[in-house]
């Protein structure tokens, strides 16, 4: 069958239409792959000068901040909380009064006290008396016995021994009266001490300046016969001294209702401290005194200074990871900073000044070796390195100032500036053909770095 010249037309023009699309294909792959490659071969790596400055290497972790002191005052009597005299944010200073219960058991104890207090001393007036005239009737016998002629110290004798007590029991049996009597003196005079402790500890007083974070109980709840948590916070968790919150313990046995953690909570916010933790790894490098610099994540911007004041000496462990709680105090407190705050912290572990550096992306390791490559063909040179950290490494020997290197990944950070970095990055493992005339090698990894 023939087909109509229109038609044929019609095809034919398709056919061009689908030629020249196969061709600009065609033609972009080769632009795209081949001559990109042809390109890329012929690529000179950067290169880059040795330079001299400070290197630092530095570890980092993450904590919060957190206040330095804490208290949680709790009545240490109980009774009805009839008060309550501050309000949560409310800057309280040492002893202030923060709340009372109704004082009336403890001042029902205190007549009681009193009265068995006079009594007591009733008693020991009443014994030293017995036992003066026991004494005074045994000198009185003793000298009738020296007497030819019957005397009245002769007749008392006689009258005592006739009641079957010689002169000298009399004065053993009034000297252990008299002691037994000054016991209970002692005892009376004790319990009325406690129990205007009771009194006094109606009123529930700050140990701590500070800032009121939380009220626990109110006013017609039941609080009291507890005591106080008092200290420093130290790691994750605060440590604190367990002290009494105002008084002795009361005699009344009112079960309490308020929180276990004390009626109020009292911070010191003027003395803030960051509490982060540390991989074990990490741990070995910190220690007491070494300088940090914290950023809180509410300011990313402002950088504060920062000095480790402990590394906890028991570790963590969670979900198999172990790590050492250590504490930072900020030598400045910003206006802005709170309790709770997300705030990152980087320990300088060592610094060298005025030392040959180079990017650590220069530096290829295998083993205890260290090789970089000279830039214009100049082969490659064995080094030592001194301070390392993930964006520049010290050179100790085998380069001079301004001599030319090649870098194996680009730039990491501005040539001939401070190098630092956390220094505790893993050895990376360079694949062939991953950079241009690269090889096989070990090299720092910048990538398994983790750092600032």
């Amino acid at each position: 069958m023939v087909l109509p010249r229109h038609r044929l037309r019609g095809l034919s023009l398709l056919n061009v239409a689908l030629v020249a699309v196969v061709l600009a294909i065609a033609t972009t792959a080769y632009l795209l792959f081949f001559r990109s490659d042809s390109q890329a071969a012929g690529t000179t790596r950067p290169t880059v000068a040795v330079a001299r400055g400070q290197v630092t290497a530095s570890v980092s972790s993450s904590g919060t901040l957190q206040s330095s002191q804490n208290a949680s005052p709790q009545f240490a009597t109980s009774g009805t909380v009839t008060a309550v005299l501050v309000k949560v944010g409310q800057v309280v200073a040492k002893g202030a009064a923060i709340a009372r219960i109704d004082p009336a058991a403890a001042e029902r104890e205190v007549r009681i006290a009193e009265q068995n207090q006079i009594a007591a001393a009733n008693s020991v007036t009443a014994a030293v008396e017995t036992l003066d005239d026991a004494e005074e009737a045994a000198d009185e016998a003793e000298a009738a016995a020296a007497s030819p002629t019957p005397t009245t110290g002769q007749q008392t004798q006689t009258q005592t021994q006739s009641q079957g007590q010689s002169p000298e029991v009399a004065v053993t049996n009034a000297k252990a009266s008299l002691a037994r009597a000054k016991a209970d003196k002692e005892q009376a005079d004790q319990n009325l001490e406690a129990a205007q402790a009771d009194v006094e500890a109606t009123t529930l007083k700050a140990p701590i300046a500070g800032t009121i974070t939380a009220i626990n109980g109110s006013v017609g709840s039941v609080a009291g016969s507890g005591s106080s948590s008092t200290g420093t916070t130290s790691g994750s968790t605060g440590q604190g001294t367990s002290t009494a919150g105002g008084g002795s313990s009361g005699s009344s046995g009112s079960t309490s209702t308020a929180s276990s953690s004390g009626f109020v909570d009292i911070a010191n916010l003027k003395t803030l401290q960051v509490v982060a933790a540390f991989p074990e790894a990490d741990a070995v490098k910190i220690k007491a005194k070494q300088t940090a610099t914290v950023t809180l994540n509410a300011e990313p911007g402002t950088n504060l200074t920062a000095t480790l004041t402990s590394v906890s000496p028991t570790p963590t462990t969670t979900n198999g990871v172990v790590s050492y709680s250590a504490t930072f105090t900020l030598a400045k407190v910003p206006a802005s900073a709170r309790i709770g705050q997300t705030a990152n912290v980087a320990v300088q572990t060592a610094k060298a000044a005025n030392a040959l550096y180079v990017p650590s992306t220069a530096i290829v390791t295998s083993g205890t070796t260290h090789t970089v490559t000279m830039a214009d063909g100049g082969g490659t040179r064995e080094v030592q390195i001194g301070v390392r950290g993930d964006s520049f490494t010290q050179i100790t020997s085998g380069l001079n100032e301004g001599d030319r290197i090649e870098l194996l990944q680009g730039v990491i950070g501005a040539a001939g500036g401070t190098g630092a970095g956390t220094g505790q990055g893993r050895a990376g493992q360079f694949q062939p053909g991953q950079f241009p005339g690269a090889g096989t090698g070990a090299g720092t990894g910048a990538g398994a770095n983790r750092g600032r």
